[in-house]
Formats: C-alpha cells, sequence, structure tokens
C-alpha cells in the first residue's frame, strides 16, 4: 500500500484530515497528519516540501530537511512536518530505487505534479511470471486464510522456493505481504463509510484490536487516527 500526504504535525493522539488518494501500488494523502510512534513499513517513504523542513528520526539520529527518502522497512519517527509537506509511499516491489535516488531533490511537492512523475519512478521491467502468478492466487484467496502450500503450487514452486522469490523479488516475507494487502483493504473498507470494526473483518483481521496492533507496528498510528480522512478515487 503506498501514499502521500500535506501535513502539519501535532500530538501523536491526533487524528489524520484530509484525503487520500488510494492507487494499485501507491497511495496520495493530502491534509493534516497526526503525530506517529517509531514504526517501519513495508512502502518507500518520500518526505517532500518547498518550505519548512522536515525533521525525522531515523533509526534513533534526527534528520531534517526538504526531500528525505526512507527506504523499505527503515525505523523512523516524524518528529515535525511542514503544513505545505506531502510524502509519497511506493511499494518496493513497483518502485525504482535508483531513479527514486536520482530524482528526490527534484521530486515537486504538490500532489497533482507528483502524480504526473510517478511513472518515472516504477521499476522498468515486470515481476517474474511465477511471483505474479502467486500474487493473483494471494489475491483470490483474500481476505480469507492464504495458505502458502496452495500459493506455492499456483506459481510452480515448492514452499522455500516461494519464500525465498518474495525476499528476493519483492523484499519482504510471504506473511508481510498479506499483512500489507489487509491494511490496505481494511483502510479502503473503512474510507468508504465503514466502521473501523466492520473494516478490520472485512480485511481478515480477527478484531479491531487486531487490525489496531498492526497499524500501530506498521505506521506507528492507532486506527481511531484514520477517522479523518476521505477517499478520492485514483
Amino acid at each position: 500500500m503506498a501514499w502521500i500526504y500535506n501535513s502539519s504535525m501535532s500530538s501523536p493522539a491526533l487524528p489524520w484530515n484530509g484525503t487520500l488518494l488510494l492507487d494499485a501500488h501507491v497511495a496520495v494523502l493530502q491534509g493534516h497528519a497526526g503525530g506517529s510512534d517509531t514504526h517501519a513499513h513495508y512502502a518507500h517513504q518520500l518526505l517532500l516540501s518547498d518550505g519548512a523542513l522536515w525533521q525525522v528520526e531515523v533509526a534513533g539520529v534526527q534528520q531534517q530537511g526538504q526531500r528525505l527518502w526512507l527506504p523499505s522497512f527503515q525505523p523512523h519517527a516524524i518528529l515535525s512536518a511542514p503544513e505545505a509537506g506531502c510524502t509519497l509511499f511506493l511499494e518496493p516491489a513497483h518502485a525504482d530505487p535508483e531513479q527514486i535516488q536520482q530524482q528526490l531533490h527534484t521530486l515537486p511537492a504538490d500532489i497533482t505534479a507528483l502524480q504526473e512523475r510517478l511513472p518515472q519512478l516504477s521499476r522498468p521491467q515486470p515481476l517474474d511470471r511465477r511471483v505474479q502468478a502467486a500474487l493473483s492466487r494471494i489475491a483470490e484467496h483474500l481476505p480469507g486464510p492464504v495458505p502458502a502450500a496452495d500459493i506455492a503450487e499456483a506459481a510452480h514452486l515448492s514452499t522455500s522456493q516461494l519464500h525465498r522469490r518474495f525476499q528476493s523479488d519483492l523484499a519482504v516475507t510471504l506473511r508481510g505481504w498479506v499483512l500489507w494487502q489487509r491494511l490496505r483493504s481494511a483502510l479502503m473498507h473503512h474510507l468508504r463509510g465503514h466502521s473501523l470494526t466492520d473494516s478490520a473483518h472485512a480485511a481478515g483481521f480477527a478484531d479491531l484490536a487486531h487490525l489496531s496492533r498492526s497499524l500501530r507496528r506498521m505506521f506507528g498510528i492507532s486506527a481511531a487516527q484514520l477517522q479523518g480522512l476521505q477517499l478520492h478515487a485514483a
């Protein structure tokens, strides 16, 4: 699930308020973001600003700047954010790290202009066909249980080969990928007007507490902080 937001950071308990543009492998959030605890997530995160500096803590070290890149699964916390800043989340499976590094300092902090640049940040080569087959079978199983043996069979791989393929091609474990998809699904369901509890169940979480723990671990926020967001179809 990848994302973008304009924010003025405050207390970690404050809700996120704004509009979320959620596409297949990218999400764009524009508005006011509440605070977050230290966390790490699957998506690459780019912090962009044409004005005040972003202030972040990365692996215990404070950094600041107008253009920052937080790679996939890099522990971090946003200490303060500019009022007119943007954050972009890109799924590593479909992002080109070399292009991210080359273009980071020229990327616009305006959501409309930034959308036009997104194709330039995409990986140039498609995923291995076996990985594509595995992802298709996972989509068929969700929001229910996702048995690794069945996914491996669909991809014509052994279970151990499947796990290695996910690590090498997607930079995430099979379990991590499934969790990412459940979080994405729960967010989409909630922003379409359903309660957080219903959204948790619709995405395959055991209950709201399970969804909340996953959000806290991956994004450093509680489920309640999402209630100010509005969905904008990509």
